[in-house]
């Protein structure tokens, strides 16, 4: 379920639509657009055309919002075949996504890598969900810290401001009081926070930005895809090479991925499109070497890693309180250190920065 994966809570929506928006379009928030003739949205379907404004929402809870009257359009209820035309007001008001207070306190173990005031800094594990969603309703981070710091409960999202995949490993902050949540979002849309992946890919790329517009993919409703500019929203990856090795007798390298967007599955997406897919991913993997060609080493592969051979390692921010960096970083789970073992490459590979005496 895209629900459960990474995006940002942060930012306005790149579309055709012109006119005040709430900021980021996510489930239960609300928006109100004038469709401008001969743009993107112009003689759309209106549920085609609200699934680009809400790219993280199915079509199908679309099309349900719709039925329950939370979409007018000119102020007359709505049909979610209807095309809509330049000139026309589009008004949506969401349900409201489930509020922390409807999350349980689990207790379990957590990795905290820092703890202030102001935020709390995970490292998150692999397969750990950030936050309850349909198919998902415990068991997840969330639940985890609202057992260890209940007054996130008072907190949209729990403090949440940006997600992991399920199975990509790594740091992820939190706020602890809305000034703070308010001041990371603001950063995040800011796009000042850094955030720096290691993965490990089929193939041998070399440095480049990966620039592309995002969006749900038009055939696979659980799937992202680089999508046309009209939509989608832009995405930008900046990618540096860190070391090279082989696995299964095929050519691998290890990537530093360094996000200046946060959309659903970005670094997964991004990699994909370039030909170069993550070891490991079971969703974006139309361009890894078939099972054939690695032979005894695919069963390998599965049973040493989970899924995408993804962590999140290095995170930088500013204190919401003192406008001071902050700086962390997180060490490769077992198993992806294994997995670049199999491959030959040294786990403590010192990044280009660091060579150079400097913080990356």
């Amino acid at each position: 379920d895209l629900d459960d994966e990474s995006e940002d809570y942060s930012g306005p929506p790149e579309t055709g639509a012109s006119g005040p928006s709430s900021g980021a379009v996510a489930e239960g928030m609300a928006m109100s657009v004038d469709i401008a003739t001969g743009s993107a949205l112009d003689r759309e379907r209106l549920d085609v055309a609200l699934a680009q404004l809400y790219p993280d929402v199915s079509r199908s809870r679309i099309q349900k919002w719709i039925l329950d009257g939370c979409v007018s359009v000119d102020g007359a209820p709505s049909r979610a075949s209807q095309h809509l035309r330049g000139g026309q007001h589009v008004s949506v008001q969401p349900p409201m996504a489930a509020p922390a207070q409807a999350w349980g306190a689990e207790p379990m173990a957590l990795r905290i890598i820092h703890e202030d005031p102001d935020v709390i800094v995970v490292d998150k594990p692999a397969g750990r969900v950030v936050h309850p969603a349909a198919g998902h309703p415990a068991g997840t981070l969330i639940n985890g810290l609202l057992a260890r710091y209940p007054s996130l409960i008072t907190l949209a999202r729990a403090g949440i401001v940006h997600r992991l995949d399920r199975d990509t490993t790594g740091l992820l902050v939190v706020a602890m009081h809305a000034a703070a949540q308010r001041a990371l979002v603001e950063q995040l849309q800011n796009r000042t926070v850094s955030r720096q992946y290691l993965a490990l890919v089929w193939g041998r790329p070399s440095a480049r930005t990966i620039d592309t517009t995002m969006g749900r993919d038009t055939r696979d409703r659980q799937r992202m895809s680089v999508q046309t500019p009209e939509r989608g929203k832009r995405a930008i990856t900046h990618i540096t090479p860190l070391a090279d090795g082989m696995l299964s007798g095929q050519p691998v390298r290890l990537l530093i991925c360094r996000l200046e967007t946060g959309r659903t599955h970005q670094i997964r997406v991004h990699l994909e499109h370039i030909h170069h897919p993550i070891v490991g991913d079971r969703t974006y993997c139309r361009h890894a070497p078939h099972a054939s060609r690695l032979g005894a080493g695919h069963k390998a592969i599965d049973a040493c890693i989970p899924g995408q051979a993804l962590h999140a390692a290095r995170l930088e921010f500013r204190s919401p309180s003192s406008g001071h960096v902050m700086r962390f970083a997180a060490a490769i789970p077992e198993a992806f250190e294994k997995l670049l073992r199999m491959a030959g490459i040294a786990p403590d590979t010192p990044w280009p920065a660091d060579r150079e005496g400097r913080a990356a």
